[in-house]
Order: structure tokens, then C-alpha cells, then sequence
């Protein structure tokens, strides 16, 4: 009989009829329970929302169903809830600790389908209820008394010590499951974790144990451990070290080998792990880890021919973080969200990677696409045995006129199958080929028996459609020269294909039999020239998923004289920029205009293009405000079947208004100094506006004599073309300068001489020769005596200034014999236009005074004589406090000889 006929009546006779064989249908992974109520059903090959759930599981956590899909128990590792979701009868205060990370794993027995061990770690010892460290089981049974389930026996140990982590494989050898943690060998409470517990679960229940000790030391409690489906890997999590741990696992006799470490981390930067996964044909790992900041999803491929193996990232979060990974029975790995550390934050959704078997670097990763609904993720998923996910159906996606392979991997042998292939074919062959007929999306159904018991497998594939062109398709292009030639861009015959995704390739042939080959493509299909007219070209085209066809379709050029189009005229500031010979063109206008006068439908479309190359091969479209000089630009018309009617070319021509010779600043020189400014509007312009800062007319004549200072404008216009045009132009205009003297230091025989002003000047003594350009100068080598110091701009444009100072000179000697040459002794450079007061007294070498003189004594000076008599030639001392007009007091000593 085939399975496609069995019904649940016949099924439960099979059960009556025959012992009980062990089977892992798939359909025991239906329902998950996880988080804060959140809750997930793959039923039918369907994946829904369930949020009837009570469950509290902030990490590790177990759900189960029945063979036919029906759900059993949860659990959270320390309660356990029934089908129901009530406390199951003596459920509550299990070994497992709530928050650690793998708290539980629930294995049915394999001979009793009413009987299930539920698994337990316990990594913290507790003082409420004395259980220490370690792995724990306990029994669950359903009977007639107890439909919901009750835990018979709890809290059986099995070692002293739990990293937190457990697994679980089927052995279909011994037809037992083989439950694997990871502890310390006979220390309780003490890391690191270097030894494999193996349970044995078989018709006798929880029945032996073996260990396997390795190197590879454990620190953390941290990250989760995982078996492959098909039992040959496993893989710890290590949150401490930072790194991942790969075994090889011989099921036969238990025994487990190192095969290498997968550093998680980044070059200086500790990426800790946390959440492990295999694919369901264990060829690829993924895991999830973290940083202070960041959290990572990355895949590993384990079975890869590369020299140089490492992770791929997949995607990257900072504002929430990936906990467990959990494979379903659909192939898909769901992946936990959460934030927060040691207080976690719930997230209302999921993440799932779509396509985890395949070798890209994105594997369909859909971040948080999963809404619970009223539930929430934390950090963990449900744990179960393994095998389960090993059941399934291999097929690829495929193109329309391949054939479909389909194949099988279980457990352990499947018996039967009935295909069901979603579009009405069946078959009830192990590996059949099948061939659809109408591109689309199927769920394809296989029904297989092992051990004499139905299980159900879908799998959802694509059956992609080939593109297509219809029959007769053209290509008409203009001929602008009615030459029977036209360049054609052989792209644009896209519009019209048909089953075409959004990324495919296309190449170009001048025959069927090159096309067919592949050889001797058209090498410039965005420019093609004709060499017939019509002319069939071939086309190949292939879509993104690899499905090629070939099509063919006609080019064909046609004379088409639309008639002149009128210029387009804009200002040059149009564009919102003066003088730079640009202006902008709304080109809108301008195909409003076009398509009202040569009357082109609606359905036809005008586009405006830089040059006829690109109007031909519709390269380059312009938009349609549209920046440029004075230029040349063509229009392009084309029917609704993307044939060309029509390309005329339109000048666009920017109006220039243009203020020359007008600079930004001005200064009104002395009249006296320099002739009047007046500046010219230009002769080319028709108006003149002159405005004062105030924005006032003041002048609509061409020229403008700057009289006074303050801000100007000068707006001109221009008509030309029948459009007015204008442009602006500020300006600010200064009066002259006023310098002034700043400071004056004559000594030493030097004169400094500084000044305030606006602008660059130059200094003299004697208003002939002037020296230096800027605001100070000093004179060297300048003898004692009275001089005018003289300065003027180097513009000639300010008023020169001019004043007296003096060096004081003090005479070293004097000869009072009448000749007319230092007859007498007096200080130079003392007048009454620089001092107000002067008081001299001149001192024998005993300090008796001699001779006293002021201001107007100082003109005559000393003659040389005390109380009418001639003093004898030596050296006299004097005294001098001079008062300048400043009331500045100079005080100044020495000595001077007296000589005959």
C-alpha cells in the first residue's frame, strides 16, 4: 500500500500491530517554546507565530511534540509545562538552572513512546534546594491516569560538575541517542572544562556513560556546544578564549578527536562567542559573538578544499545582540535577539538566515523579520537531539527547462517515499528527476517510512522561468541623413522582455549560429550601426539564477524629418549664479511645447539628449532642468513600442549681461591731488540704475562720478533675443585718507618717525627726496639741529603733512677767539616751537657755577668768560633740563673743553 493512502487510524494499527521501532520523524521539532511567552510552529512546512505559551527562559531551554507534530512539554530546565502550558504534575524545581546557557535537552525513550528523559545542567551550586553541580535527568511518563504528563522520577546525577552545555545525536546503529556534555573529570565546582560525558539512552533507559578527555581546556561557562546532523562535528563555544572548538565524533565507539580552533576575534579586537549552529548538511558552522560594542553573525565552512579557511561575516549589530542559533526543520537557522548583559533586555523579534547552505556571504540573513508577537527573545532557543534536522529533502532551484534532482538524507534508512511535487506529479522513486512546466514557487512533499513509521518533509523550491521576447519585435531608429543607416543601442530591447529579474546579462549576435556558439558577439551593442535595413539580431540572454534562452528581434532605420524646433532663450543668472555664461533651462516647458506642436500622444515619450550619438542610442538623457552654456542639445521622440519618430536638434542660448571695468572698491582722492572717478555702465546695455546703501535711484545715466563715500550698486539691462536680462554689481567707495603723525623719536642722531593712516607712505627731511613705503621710517646719521620731517602717500591721493623736531646736540669743545667759528658754547637743536623752558648751568671742575642760560640765552650761548674775565682753556661741566611743549622734562650732564 502506498503511503499516500495511509490514514491516522491505519497508522495507529501499524503502532498496535508491530513492536515499537525507534523513529525521529522531524515532526517532534513543530513547536517551540523560548524567551518571555514566545513561541514559533513549523507545521506543514509553514512556519507561525504561537503565543499561548507561559514559559520564562532568559537563556537555555527544550520543547518537544509528538510524532504527528502535537505538542508535548517545555521547559525552561527548572519548571516544566504541559501541553496545556500548566505546571506539569511534580514539574516544578528540576536541576537546571534558569539563565544558564544550555539548561536542558528532552530525549524520548526509544522503545516507549509514552516515556521521555528530560536532561538537565546545572553549572551553580545553590543552597535552596542542596543540589551542586552537574548533569541531572529525570523521567517523564504519560499514561491513561496522567494524559498531560507527570515527572516520575527527578534529579538523577550523573556527574559533579557542568560546563552548561549538552547535546544530543541518534545512534541508528544501536537504534539509542547518545547525549553528550562537556564537564570537568571528577571536580566539582573548578574549571576549566576538558572532558565529554557520553550518556547512552537505549530500550533500558539512561543505561552507560563514557568519557573523553581533551586538551583543548574550556574556560568559560559562556557559549554553547552543538553535534552536526550527521554526528561527525562538534563544536564548543568558548566566551573566555574567544574561540570555537571543532571535534571529529565517531558514534561507533564514542571517541572524540580535535580537529582545529576557530579564532573568533578580529586583529585586536576580542570577538567573544556564544551561539553555535550547524547546517542541515553539516558542511557549514555559524556562530554569533560580541564585543563591548558590537555583536557579529559569521559562518565557518567546515568541508572546504581552501588553504586558508576562515569566517565570513554575515552581518554586524550595534544596537542589539545575537544569542542562540537553532536549526529548524525547514532548513532555516533561527537566531535569538536580546540586549543587555547581566540584566537582558527582550527583543520582540527574531532573525533567520534563509538559505544557510549557501556559500555566500549574505545565506538570505533576514535581521529581526520575525515578529513574536506577544512574546519576546531572549538569549536562547530550543535545544533538541540533532538528528532530527538531518531528515530532509535535497533539491536545488532550478531553471524551467532543467530537469529537478531530488534525493533524501535521514537518520538512518528510509524504508519508502511518496513525492508529492506541488504541481499534481508524484513519484515513488528515492532520487527522482522531475521536469515542471510552469515557472513558479512549489512545495514539494516527500513521505518516507523508516522503521514502518510515516514522517512528513517539505521543502519550498523555484522553478525559474527562462526570459522570453516576443515573436517580430523592432527596433526603429531614426534615420537622420535618409541614408538607411542609424546607430541603435541594442540594450533598450529590455523594455520588451518578458520573466526578466532585476540583474541578468545579455549579449549580441549577427546570426543564429553565433548566437547558438557563443562566437564572434557584437562588440558595441550601445552603438550599433545597421548594416541592412531591416536587420535580425540574435540575442542571448541570461537571468540572475543562471537560465539562459535565445530570442531575435529586427532593427529597422527610418527617415523621419520632424521640422525646426525653436531656440530656447534664459538669462545668464537663471541658474542663480551671475556672469559665468551658464543658464538654466527648463526643458519641461520646452517638451510641453514640442509635444503640442508636432501633436505627440501621451503615449509617446520625449527626451532630451547632449548629442545625436546619444539620442540615437538613448545614452545619456538629460534631465529636465537642465544647466549649460550657449549649446546645442537634441530631442529624441518615441512611440509607446520604444521605435524612435523623430530627433531634431534645438539651440540653447544663454543671454550674457555683463558689467566690465567696475571694480569692488573705490577712494575719492584730495581734488586738489588727483582728477575725478567716473565709471562707465557699458555701451552694450540699454539701462542704468545707480543706487545708493539705502537702495535709493540716484542716477539712470551710463556714467557715474564718485563724489562721496558709501555703498553703490549698479543693476544694468540688456534685451536681446526679446528677453530682458540684467545684472548687479556692488561697490564701495572711500574717502581719502587722513594721516597723522604717531610718534617721533629723534636721539642718537636718528629720527624715527611712525604714522596712523589707511594707506602706504613715504618720508623726507628736506621735501625732496623721499624714502620708505609703509606707516614708519627712521633717518640715520642725522647731525644735531632743527628739522621738518615731511609725509605723503605713495598714491598722491592723501594730503601730506609735515612737522619740526630736533636732535639735541651738546658741543664737545668751543674756541672763543673771535674768528667766527665756535665762539661760543651752546646746545643745538633747542628752538621755542619744541621746548617751553630750558635751564643750562655750566660748572667749573669744583662745581662753582658759572654761567646760566634759558631759551633765548641758549641762542647767544657762553662766551667763555666769569664776571667779565676770560677763563683759562680746560674742561667745564654743564647741566641741562630742558621742558618740551609736552611738558616732557629731559635732563641731561657732560663735560666740553674750552680751547684757544
Amino acid at each position: 500500500m502506498s503511503l499516500k493512502y495511509y490514514t491516522t487510524r491505519k497508522v495507529l494499527l501499524i503502532l498496535v500491530l508491530f513492536p515499537f521501532n525507534f523513529c525521529l520523524s522531524q515532526n517532534e521539532t513543530n513547536n517551540w517554546y523560548f524567551g518571555d511567552k514566545a513561541g514559533l510552529n513549523f507545521s506543514n512546512g509553514q512556519t507561525s507565530i504561537l503565543t499561548n505559551g507561559n514559559i520564562n527562559a532568559p537563556a537555555g531551554c527544550s520543547s518537544i511534540s509528538d510524532r504527528d507534530g502535537n505538542l508535548l512539554f517545555y521547559t525552561n530546565g527548572k519548571t516544566v509545562w504541559n501541553k496545556n502550558h500548566a505546571l506539569m504534575n511534580n514539574g516544578d524545581d528540576l536541576a537546571g538552572i534558569i539563565g544558564e546557557t544550555q539548561t536542558s535537552i528532552i530525549i524520548p525513550s526509544p522503545t516507549n513512546n509514552n516515556k521521555y528523559y528530560l536532561f538537565t545542567t546545572r553549572g551553580t551550586s545553590t543552597s535552596i534546594n542542596a543540589l551542586g553541580t552537574g548533569v541531572y535527568y529525570s523521567e517523564i511518563e504519560f499514561t491513561n491516569q496522567n494524559p498531560l504528563g507527570s515527572v516520575v522520577l527527578k534529579n538523577v546525577k550523573l556527574t559533579q560538575t557542568s560546563s552548561e552545555r549538552i547535546t544530543a545525536i541518534h545512534d541508528s546503529e544501536n537504534n539509542s541517542i547518545k547525549v553528550i556534555a562537556f564537564c570537568t573529570f571528577g571536580q566539582q565546582n573548578q574549571t576549566p572544562y576538558n572532558t565529554f560525558f557520553i550518556f547512552n539512552v537505549d530500550s533500558n533507559g539512561v543505561t552507560s556513560s563514557s568519557t573523553s578527555t581533551v586538551n583543548e581546556v574550556t574556560v568559560s561557562k559562556a557559549g554553547t556546544m552543538k553535534i552536526s546532523p550527521n554526528g561527525e562535528y562538534i563544536a564548543i563555544a568558548d566566551n573566555a578564549s574567544e574561540r570555537i572548538y571543532l571535534y571529529n565524533f565517531n558514534i561507533t565507539n564514542s571517541s572524540i578527536t580535535f580537529s582545529n580552533a576557530i579564532n573568533t576575534g578580529l586583529f585586536l579586537v576580542p570577538i567573544k562567542p556564544y551561539g553555535l549552529e550547524f547546517t542541515a548538511d553539516s558542511k557549514i558552522l555559524y556562530f554569533t559573538g560580541s564585543t563591548s560594542t558590537t555583536n557579529y553573525l559569521y559562518k565557518y565552512i567546515i568541508t572546504t578544499a581552501e588553504t586558508f579557511n576562515d569566517k565570513i561575516l554575515i552581518a554586524l549589530s550595534n544596537s542589539y545582540k545575537y544569542g542562540s542559533l537553532q536549526l529548524a526543520r525547514n532548513g532555516k537557522i533561527y537566531i535569538s535577539n536580546y540586549s543587555g548583559d547581566n540584566e537582558l533586555t527582550s527583543s520582540n523579534s527574531i532573525s533567520v538566515l534563509n538559505e544557510p547552505e549557501n556559500l555566500t556571504a549574505d545565506s538570505g540573513f533576514e535581521p529581526l523579520s520575525i515578529n513574536l508577537n506577544t512574546g519576546n527573545s531572549f538569549k536562547g532557543l530550543p535545544n533538541f537531539i540533532q538528528s532530527y534536522f538531518r531528515n530532509r529533502i535535497i533539491a536545488k532551484n532550478a531553471c524551467i527547462n532543467d530537469p529537478f534532482e531530488f534525493n533524501l538524507d535521514a537518520y538512518t534508512q528510509i524504508q519508502s517515499v511518496f513525492w508529492e511535487f506541488g504541481d499534481g506529479n508524484t513519484s515513488t522513486l528515492m532520487s527522482p528527476t522531475h521536469q515542471y512546466t510552469i515557472a513558479g514557487e512549489y512545495i514539494v512533499k516527500a513521505t518516507i517510512e523508516i522503521d514502518n513509521y510515516p514522517t512528513v518533509l517539505y521543502k519550498k523550491i523555484t522553478a525559474y522561468p527562462l526570459p522570453t521576447l516576443n515573436i517580430n519585435e523592432t527596433l526603429v531608429q531614426c534615420d537622420a541623413d535618409n541614408d538607411s543607416r542609424a546607430n541603435f543601442n541594442l540594450y533598450t530591447i529590455q523594455e520588451r522582455l518578458n520573466n526578466i529579474s532585476e540583474s541578468y546579462e545579455m549579449t549580441f549576435y549577427n546570426s543564429l549560429n553565433d548566437a547558438n556558439n557563443n562566437t564572434n558577439p557584437i562588440t558595441n551593442p550601445e552603438s550599433y550601426e545597421n548594416t541592412t535595413n531591416p536587420q535580425q539580431i540574435f540575442v542571448e540572454i541570461i537571468t540572475e539564477e543562471g537560465c539562459p534562452s535565445v530570442s531575435s528581434f529586427n532593427i529597422e532605420a527610418t527617415y523621419t524629418e520632424l521640422g525646426d524646433i525653436s531656440n530656447m532663450y534664459v538669462c545668464d543668472d537663471s541658474d542663480g549664479i551671475s556672469n559665468n555664461n551658464e543658464g538654466l533651462f527648463s526643458l519641461r516647458q520646452k517638451l510641453d511645447s514640442i509635444r503640442s506642436q508636432f501633436n505627440v500622444p501621451q503615449t509617446s515619450t520625449i527626451t532630451f539628449y547632449e548629442s545625436f550619438e546619444d539620442a540615437q542610442s538613448t545614452n545619456n538623457s538629460l534631465q529636465l532642468n537642465y544647466i549649460t552654456e550657449t549649446t546645442t542639445i537634441w530631442v529624441r521622440i518615441e512611440n509607446e513600442d520604444y521605435s524612435c519618430s523623430g530627433i531634431e536638434p534645438i539651440q540653447l542660448i544663454v543671454n550674457v549681461v555683463s558689467i566690465q571695468n567696475i571694480q569692488d572698491e573705490y577712494t575719492i582722492c584730495e581734488a586738489s591731488l588727483q582728477p575725478p572717478i567716473i565709471l562707465d555702465g557699458g555701451v552694450s546695455n540699454n539701462i542704468w540704475e545707480w543706487r545708493n546703501g539705502a537702495g535709493e535711484l540716484i542716477s539712470t545715466q551710463r556714467e557715474f562720478q564718485l563724489i562721496e563715500p558709501g555703498n553703490f550698486s549698479l543693476t544694468v539691462f540688456k534685451t536681446e533675443n526679446n528677453l530682458q536680462c540684467s545684472t548687479s554689481k556692488n561697490f564701495t567707495v572711500y574717502n581719502y585718507g587722513i594721516v597723522t603723525f604717531d610718534e617721533i623719536i629723534a636721539d642718537d642722531f636718528q629720527i624715527y618717525v611712525s604714522v596712523e593712516g589707511q594707506s602706504s607712505y613715504e618720508f623726507s627731511l628736506d621735501n625732496v627726496n623721499f624714502f620708505g613705503s609703509g606707516t614708519a621710517h627712521t633717518f640715520l646719521n642725522v647731525e644735531a639741529g632743527i628739522y621738518t620731517i615731511y609725509v605723503k602717500d605713495i598714491d598722491n591721493c592723501e594730503l601730506p603733512i609735515n612737522t619740526n623736531t630736533s636732535i639735541i646736540g651738546f658741543p664737545k669743545y668751543f674756541t672763543p677767539n673771535n674768528d667766527g667759528v665756535n665762539d661760543t658754547w651752546k646746545i643745538k637743536g633747542i628752538t621755542e616751537d619744541l621746548y617751553s623752558a630750558a635751564n643750562i648751568n655750566i660748572y667749573n671742575r669744583y662745581g662753582n657755577l658759572l654761567f646760566s642760560m634759558d631759551i633765548d640765552d641758549n641762542y647767544i650761548g657762553w662766551d667763555g668768560t666769569y664776571n667779565g674775565e676770560i677763563l683759562n682753556s680746560t674742561d667745564y661741566w654743564f647741566k641741562a633740563i630742558l621742558t618740551d611743549r609736552e611738558n616732557n622734562i629731559i635732563t641731561r650732564t657732560g663735560h666740553f673743553t674750552l680751547k684757544y
